[in-house]
């Protein structure tokens, strides 16, 4: 049976962490990196860092950039540091910088779901899939409650071929998170491939009634509903 395009079909996420608008360019980012610390009262590392982060979930992302850098230039180890600063290397479109400041936040601290999820996500991106696998499970195992790592791992199983795999998955993160309609349409998709086009059509009603919105769950069910021969409802819907 073929599987369905999920470039064309199925929305992709690399992690629900954050949604951070980086407007500078590299580039822009790595010139004049400076932090001030002549403050006589001498901030200690962890009021900069709550600095740093502060700047980021204002999305001041040059500044917390700058932050971030001046502590990794110090050699200070700090996994968030080197989780927060791959984040933004990722939304700058530096997969290979990100992967490698993922990585460090994990060898600082092996039990960082956060890192093994988003380091999932960059191999996803990066094509080594069997790698991507095998990190978010490593975030499963580490959080087995934490629904967007079982829909990351979902729509890697798709990319492998592995629907099977994929539905328990997407499932799963539905059980944790029963308001995901990216997940819902993913399921749909999935069911559709496997030939379960009653399923497939439940599922994207489902996701309809979350998001009335969306233009994907529209498309998706319309072509369940042809497949199921239900041309007058297609008809319908269209109008």
């Amino acid at each position: 049976m073929k599987n369905s395009n999920p470039d064309k079909k199925i929305n992709k996420i690399i992690a629900e962490v954050t949604t951070v608008t980086i407007p500078l360019t590299l580039q822009e980012i790595k010139e004049n990196i400076t932090v001030c610390t002549n403050n006589p009262s001498k901030p200690s590392k962890g009021q900069i860092i709550n600095q740093a982060f502060q700047y980021h979930s204002q999305g001041n992302i040059s500044q917390a950039s700058k932050y971030y850098q001046y502590f990794i230039n110090k050699n200070i180890k700090d996994e968030r540091v080197f989780s927060n600063y791959g984040l933004i290397m990722m939304k700058l479109g530096n997969l290979q910088e990100a992967e490698l400041s993922f990585r460090k936040a994990i060898k600082v601290n092996p039990k960082f779901t956060d890192a093994h999820l988003n380091l999932g996500g960059i191999l996803k991106k990066l094509g080594n899939l069997q790698e991507a696998e095998i990190s978010t499970r490593k975030a499963i195992k580490l959080n087995p409650k934490l629904a967007s790592a079982h829909y990351n791992l979902g729509t890697i199983q798709i990319e492998l071929g592995n629907l099977q795999e994929a539905e328990i998955s997407t499932r799963r993160a539905i059980a944790l998170n029963p308001q995901s309609t990216k997940a819902f349409i993913n399921l749909g998709n999935i069911l559709k491939d496997l030939g379960k086009l009653e399923e497939a059509e439940i599922s994207t009603r489902k996701a309809i009634e979350l998001n009335p919105d969306s233009t994907t769950a529209y498309s998706n069910l319309s072509e369940i509903l042809m497949d199921l021969g239900k041309l007058e409802e297609v008809i319908r819907s269209s109008k």
